[in-house]
């Protein structure tokens, strides 16, 4: 399914399809029992559920006991007369109750549920004391959706309290997509849905419940809205109610934002939901602001409307951008129909806003949304789309965007004339390289780094990025080495997380051109741990690393862990219209296609295709890798004839490689060479291959010079054609699909006691280990150096170098 059905009518067909065995909150629950356990969070978070289950597992010897509070306030006679009678007690009054329960001994769960925001004062002095008493077998499980006035601190101090709250209780992402894939949602399809609930328990079943061709649209949602009228908004008084539905339409708000858009009465309002759990969802580790789950949102925004809506949204926007919240602002102006205030925001957007978050779809989201003369109205904002468009290779549309520069020259003063014109220069420099213009890259952005002042160091990066990718593609890893580390330092120097993390990922890349896979996994390591240790969302810049890392795991023969990695970074590319995806969906292609599944690769490459052309990219970003891949899988598949009739072609057709593939021409040449080969024409191959192998040293891109030697051994050595494919290179890197530096260190020092002639038995003597272990190891070898003999082994590895 690539959607899902329109929401379901009636309550779900099957709660029990969509529950799940939450065992880490059962073991919290039950492994070390608390005398409370107290399950706080708003309606819909299953706390209910988890309370039947936590009493089915208790054993035979405990009693239990459920009083259902129904939210409304239980008096203390009624508490005491059903505990009474469930454990047969002639005195139902509070005092003999609470002495017969000090002196039990056979363990009793009382459960609480649902229990009242604004409970019988009795009962609350009553369970007070109930919690203290000492050494009975006595089991509080508490649900209610506003923390009770009891000594918690207390009893946490003691170690007598269990709390669990929304974050404990809401789905992870992993149940999440779990319960849809259950259902057989697909990829795109599970990320919906968690965008929409966020882990709201009742919205996910609400959502899943629904089945194509059986409910007629909108009959979910009416549900969802018959649900939180009763669950929600029923609970609360109108000023109360109003104000959350206002809510609805903020993309953030916090009491200050509450107090200025409903004056004096909004901070006790919000002080008043936030206790009640109004479905209030922390954005930041220090829950400065808050948001509705989604999907709670949609639902209760048909209850404000027209212009009442509009004043609520104009208020908003103006609160919200003198915080500074500048895309909630753009966002509310836009909603209110006044693009002008939104483009007057947008214009005090800092470069640096562009690589957060999902800010990069945003903005081109509000590109479909207003008119170019708004969008591209001053030099700042010109520069702000470009860099987008750029970012998100829309070539043609980049250069439309860069020429409006020109109608803000002259400028008045030669200073502001000779800046205009360097960030010209930079953004056409760098529109020059994605379109393989390499000479003028080279030119316009030297020249425009000769003009730029320090305040404009990002456009200083994007010429050192651009001069350092034409380095890299032009076979100068030094100097690109050189531009990469000086970039850097400014990036770090300029307190940019961003740009740095963006410009260690070509430190990365020029890393495994290079072959030197260790290094290249150091920088990735010290990247995600940058980004983590922020705790803010960075989706783009995670999906970039999660695509570095999969092809790590490519590189040291593990396609399984390169295929969960390459799954994330494409879902987070995804929601970001980050046009890496492409190389995502290209691992993805190289993992289905080692594991034996070409239909499973032909659909990820085109999923490849269908994003490039769904976000306008330029075919001159993207054709050749494609192309590429298609050739590669091709050769896994045994048909040299075609490879080699194709390959020919697109290398006749290839001028300049794109600056996000450099190594894309010698990759090439070297499917050609197995082409070649498996037509029949092992001597071609072999010149091509030692021709390759010196463009490569020269180029220094070392991996890929050692795949090309050790296929000229393999060649020699009268390598049977259907194993040619075994020859393939994982990545640009150039390492094979089961590569050398994949071993183990004990596998290594089997490797060199097999080199020697030892036998099975004398390694395992000389490394103290059985002779089952050294069949295993050797058989291990042979799967990651893409072998089937010991004497092959050894020549693999000789060529690898492992041997020294």
């Amino acid at each position: 399914m690539s959607s899902f059905p329109a929401i379901a009518a009636g309550l779900p067909a099957s709660v029990s399809a969509t529950q799940l065995p939450r065992e880490h909150l059962l073991q919290a629950l039950l492994e070390a029992p608390r005398r409370l356990n107290l399950l706080c969070a708003p309606a819909g978070y299953g706390k209910s559920a988890l309370a039947r289950a936590a009493l089915e597992r208790l054993p035979a010897s405990c009693a239990r006991l459920w009083l259902d509070c129904a939210g409304q306030p239980l008096s203390i006679a009624a508490c005491c007369a059903q505990i009474a009678h469930t454990l047969g007690l002639l005195d139902s009054d509070p005092a003999s109750v609470l002495l017969a329960l000090q002196l039990r001994r056979q363990p009793l769960w009382l459960v609480l549920d649902d229990y009242p925001q604004d409970p019988d004062v009795q009962l609350d002095s009553w369970i007070q004391r109930l919690l203290g008493l000492s050494e009975a077998p006595l089991y509080l499980l508490v649900s209610c959706r506003q923390r009770p006035d009891w000594n918690l601190s207390r009893l946490l101090l003691d170690e007598r309290l269990c709390e669990l709250g929304v974050t404990q209780l809401a789905f992870t992402r992993e149940e999440s997509d779990a319960l849809a894939q259950a259902q057989g949602y697909d990829a795109e399809c599970r990320e919906r849905l968690w965008t929409a609930t966020l882990g709201w328990c009742a919205g996910a079943r609400l959502l899943l419940s629904a089945r194509d061709g059986v409910h007629a649209p909108g009959e979910v949602a009416s549900w969802l809205r018959s649900y939180l009228a009763q669950e929600l908004l029923g609970r609360l008084d109108s000023e109360t109610g109003a104000m959350l539905c206002g809510l609805a339409y903020l993309p953030r708000f916090n009491r200050e934002i509450c107090a200025g858009l409903w004056e004096e009465q909004g901070g006790e309002l919000f002080d008043r939901l936030q206790q009640g759990q109004g479905f209030f969802l922390a954005m930041d580790a220090d829950a400065s602001c808050f948001r509705l789950p989604p999907l709670v949102a949609k639902a209760l925004q048909g209850h404000l409307q027209g212009p009442a809506l509009t004043r609520l949204r104009l208020r908003a926007c103006g609160v919200l951008g003198q915080l500074g919240w500048l895309n909630d602002a753009i966002e509310l102006a836009l909603g209110a129909g006044q693009p002008e205030v939104a483009a007057s925001y947008m214009d005090r957007l800092d470069m640096d806003w562009l690589f957060a978050g999902r800010h990069l779809c945003l903005l081109l989201d509000w590109r479909e949304k207003l008119p170019a003369t708004l969008m591209e109205s001053t030099p700042r904002l010109i520069c702000l789309n470009a860099r987008a468009l750029l970012f998100s290779w829309r070539l043609d549309e980049a250069e439309a965007c860069i020429a409006r520069l020109g109608d803000f020259l002259p400028q008045a003063q030669a200073t502001r004339n000779r800046r205009l014109l360097a960030n010209w220069l930079a953004l056409r420099g760098a529109l020059d390289g994605m379109r393989g213009d390499l000479n003028s890259a080279r030119e316009r952005c030297t020249a425009a780094l000769a003009e730029l002042e320090p305040r404009d160091w990002r456009s200083v990066l994007l010429c050192q990025t651009t001069l350092a990718r034409l380095d890299m593609a032009c076979g100068r890893p030094q100097a690109a080495r050189r531009a990469l580390l000086d970039a850097v330092e400014l990036a770090r120097r300029c307190g940019c997380l961003a740009s740095e993390v963006l410009l260690d990922c070509d430190r990365i890349r020029l890393a495994l051109l290079g072959g030197e896979a260790g290094q290249a996994q150091a920088l990735l390591d010290a990247c995600c741990e940058r980004v983590a240790a922020t705790g803010q969302e960075h989706g783009l810049l995670i999906a970039r690393l999660a695509f570095l890392r999969g092809e790590l795991h490519l590189l040291q023969g593990e396609p399984a862990a390169a295929g969960a990695v390459l799954e994330r970074g494409v879902a987070q590319a995804r929601a970001c219209a980050d046009p890496y995806i492409l190389h995502g969906l290209l691992g993805l292609a190289e993992v289905a296609s080692r594991s034996g599944d070409p239909l499973g690769a032909d659909r990820a490459a085109e999923e490849a295709e269908r994003c490039m052309h769904r976000w306008r990219v330029q075919p001159a970003c993207y054709a050749l890798p494609l192309q590429s891949l298609r050739l590669r899988l091709l050769a896994r598949q045994g048909q040299w004839q075609r490879l080699q009739q194709e390959g020919q072609a697109l290398t006749g057709q290839l001028a300049a490689p794109p600056l996000h593939a450099p190594s894309l021409p010698q990759r090439l040449r070297y499917l050609l060479a197995l082409a070649e080969a498996g037509c029949g024409d092992p001597e071609a191959a072999g010149a091509r291959l030692r021709r390759l192998q010196d463009e490569c040293q020269r180029l220094e891109l070392f991996g890929l010079a050692r795949e090309a030697q050790h296929a000229l051994h393999s060649l020699a050595g009268g390598l049977p054609v259907d194993q040619l494919p075994g020859l393939l290179p994982a990545g640009p890197g150039g390492s094979a699909e089961s590569p050398g530096h994949g071993l183990t260190a004990r596998e290594v020092a089997v490797l060199r006691l097999l080199a020697e002639g030892l036998s099975n038995q004398e390694i395992g003597n000389s490394l103290f280990i059985s002779l089952n272990t050294v069949k295993t190891h050797t058989k291990k070898i042979n799967v990651k150096l893409g072998v089937r003999r010991r004497t092959q082994a050894i020549v693999r590895a000789k060529s690898l170098g492992l041997l020294g």
